[in-house]
């Protein structure tokens, strides 16, 4: 057999195996670009650290400058003297835990929105939560703002452009026709039909063969588009557990997701979008004892992101933002710990950012109907300043689906 003719047997064999795999293929895969080579990978990149179960933003930038901090918050209170104070504010402060969040802050690196929220506010953990992923208030469409955005902009070569480190997709990397991918660890991610190490194996044939017919001389457009896309298939999952030690364990803190996102994000595979997740910050009970540890993994976690963006050698394009599906109540509960609130802080890191604070702290005393904080800053206003600032490949308005009548406008934390 010559190397560009392929007899019918042979298509069948091959085109069967590849349509096996296809058809069981996650999304994304099937999404790709046909063909595709190696992206380049330079670019802005963007690291999204979600704070899952609703992060006590009062206990994380302190509105030490209110009476009622104290007086509402006797048990879970910091007391002033613990309380890591902002060289530009004697209203507010960071959580004791956050030392190294605090040292990037005075070099400029980082933004902090106050009072981030929205209208209406859902105190439930899934339909908040979803509120946040698809960028939509009105809970009224199942794709997530970045996976919109991923659908209204250019692929290029890049096959995966977007991806969730752990084993479930957030719904806010789904789009309607791009979307992105789980990677557990770097070892972990194998195709549907087991791993291909073993050269001798039945995949690692059915693979190769991918690879290897992939630019035969087929008469058929649309076979030759099905196996062009299963060599893009293999290559990038090949790529993607290259780029680890076969041997290393799942990432086991948020620091190591961190650090294998940035691994992503700067690897030649063209991906622009990471997400990473930290979980337990329902603090109903226990608060003073779980929410400090979990800012402190979230502290070691953004000081990773800030060593690993800058060891890349263009830290200038790498930029991560928080969020969380909402804040808690001012009062502390009975429970030594708080109940879902509203309105919380959010953080943006990088070399791009314009350090500071913005938007305004929420009164602690002036509530809503149900004794919870009124946000001063729509979360869509951050959407939109990464969307048009940042990312700058698709207007913000149409991925949210915002008009210049809703009033929003940009916030300026970067540079």
């Amino acid at each position: 057999m010559s190397g560009d003719t392929i007899s019918r047997r042979q298509f069948l064999e091959v085109a069967g195996g590849a349509l096996a795999l296809y058809t069981t293929s996650p999304l994304w895969l099937r999404l790709g670009a046909v063909g595709a080579e190696p992206a380049p990978a330079g670019g802005r990149k963007l690291l999204v650290v979600l704070l899952e179960g609703g992060n006590d933003g009062i206990n994380t930038l302190v509105p030490y400058g209110q009476p009622a901090y104290f007086d509402k918050r006797k048990t879970l209170g910091y007391k002033p003297e613990e309380i890591i104070k902002l060289s530009d504010s004697t209203m507010v402060g960071l959580a004791p835990t956050l030392t190294k969040l605090a040292k990037l802050y005075e070099a400029r690196k980082v933004g902090i929105v106050q009072g981030v929220g929205y209208d209406k506010p859902n105190l439930s953990h899934f339909e908040s939560m979803d509120i946040w992923q698809t960028g939509r208030p009105t809970h009224d469409l199942s794709t997530g703002w970045l996976g919109r955005y991923l659908d209204r902009s250019p692929s290029g070569a890049s096959v995966v452009r977007a991806v969730a480190v752990g084993n479930r997709l957030p719904t806010v990397l789904v789009g309607a026709e791009q979307s992105g991918v789980a990677v557990p660890s770097f070892n972990g991610f194998t195709f549907f039909d087991g791993g291909d190490s073993d050269a001798a194996s039945e995949p690692h044939r059915l693979h190769e063969a991918f690879l290897h017919f992939a630019d035969a001389d087929l008469a058929d457009p649309t076979a030759r588009a099905m196996l062009a896309s299963e060599q893009a298939t293999v290559n990038a999952v090949r790529a993607i557990q290259k780029l680890g030690d076969p041997k290393a364990k799942p990432p086991a803190t948020l620091a190591d997701q961190v650090a294998m996102a940035v691994k992503l994000l700067s690897s030649d595979l063209g991906i622009e979008i990471a997400m990473v997740s930290l979980p337990g910050f329902d603090n109903h009970a226990s608060e003073k004892t779980m929410h400090p540890k979990l800012l402190t993994e979230l502290d070691d976690a953004i000081d990773r992101f800030a060593t690993d963006a800058a060891a890349t050698g263009k830290p200038g394009d790498y930029l991560l933002m928080t969020f969380s599906e909402f804040g808690r109540r001012v009062e502390e509960d009975g429970s030594a710990g708080t109940d879902h609130g509203t309105a919380a802080p959010l953080f943006v890191v990088g070399d791009a950012v314009a350090g500071g604070l913005y938007g305004s702290q929420p009164s602690l005393t002036q509530l809503d109907g149900n004794k919870n904080l009124v946000r001063t800053v729509d979360f869509r206003e951050v959407y939109s300043t990464v969307l048009d600032g940042w990312l700058q490949r698709v207007p913000a308005g149409e991925v949210l689906g915002t008009r210049p009548s809703d009033g929003l406008h940009p916030v300026g934390f970067l540079r």
